[in-house]
């Protein structure tokens, strides 16, 4: 799920604090800052947190900069798949979530490279000003949904971060999220702690990956390929430790799992709807205990077999 930053001027980070993040996402380094009306970007895949922490100082330390650490969900692991990514020359942008928009068509790509290809590319080729329009990052922050942040560098050197009330600041710096850090060893709280029983689940159902708010049920082709990114962002976090924290930061994608999994072995449907978050937590860990950790698309046979119904009252 990675994680994103915008580090303001005269912002450090400790050697602890980036062996930390390293951690948790080890599959790419990113920063991108503006000089002399251009946007520079540097990227590595470092060999371990080290190589990690030198890169930070070599080109981060004590910059305005937003910089993005990748833990991967799909797309290789390679130079091309870190962030940030180029929109146009003048406009690059990095990401943190998951997305669902046309991610078939390169599999070796990301789902970041195929949303700006798709969505952003062509609006900002269009109008470059859109990206500091107030009411269009409204418009994209809705479009991509609360879980997932944007951090938009430009050549004139404006750091844009859409979506960032679902962010956190540490440090003197914005962090995208809690659950790729140990947030609580640096005195942060998880976002668990805001929700209490049903009302985790009062969030925008038009946010549900291939799910409509108009209906209760999808197709079993598209609800199965959102279920394999969403299960394999769920896994991840899992192997790390971190599931709590995933399912208090992204509650339409953890609702969305413990509903085909409770389908699958109960037959019930919408019931994890309803759960409380420690119950979801609970009801994927001992999915993935009793399924074992292969290939989440191995995993997703039989929740692709028929169309996930999701409960909307």
């Amino acid at each position: 799920m990675c994680l994103l930053v915008h580090q303001p001027q005269g912002v450090k980070f400790s050697d602890d604090f980036l062996r930390d993040v390293y951690s948790s996402n080890r599959d790419g380094l990113g920063v991108m800052f503006a000089e002399a009306g251009e946007v520079y970007v540097k990227k590595t895949l470092p060999a371990d947190a080290q190589a990690f922490v030198d890169f930070y100082r070599a080109h981060a330390d004590g910059r305005e900069c937003i910089w993005h650490a990748r833990m991967q969900t799909h797309g290789a692991i390679d130079l091309d798949n870190c962030h940030p990514y180029e929109v146009t020359p003048r406009v690059f942008l990095a990401h943190n979530g998951i997305l669902a928009t046309g991610n078939e068509w390169d599999e070796r790509r990301s789902d970041t490279w195929h949303f700006i290809r798709n969505v952003v590319r062509p609006a900002v080729l269009g109008d470059e000003s859109l990206v500091l329009d107030p009411t269009w990052q409204a418009f994209l922050g809705d479009l991509i949904g609360s879980s997932n942040k944007f951090g938009i560098m430009t050549a004139s050197g404006e750091a844009v971060i859409i979506n960032r009330s679902s962010g956190v600041e540490f440090a003197g710096a914005w962090l995208s999220n809690t659950y790729a850090w140990s947030a609580h060893r640096w005195g942060v709280g998880s976002k668990l702690g805001r929700y209490t029983s049903s009302s985790i689940w009062d969030y925008r159902w038009d946010e549900v990956p291939y799910v409509s708010s108009s209906s209760a049920s999808a197709s079993s082709s598209s609800t199965g390929d959102s279920l394999v990114r969403i299960t394999r962002a769920a896994r991840n976090c899992y192997v790390r430790g971190t599931l709590a924290q995933w399912v208090a930061d992204a509650p339409h994608k953890a609702s969305t799992l413990a509903n085909a999994i409770a389908e699958d072995e109960t037959g019930e449907t919408g019931e994890g709807v309803w759960f409380a978050p420690d119950e979801i937590v609970e009801l994927i860990a001992e999915w993935f205990e009793g399924e074992g950790l292969e290939d989440p698309r191995a995993k997703l046979d039989t929740l692709r077999a028929e169309p996930l119904r999701i409960a909307m009252d």
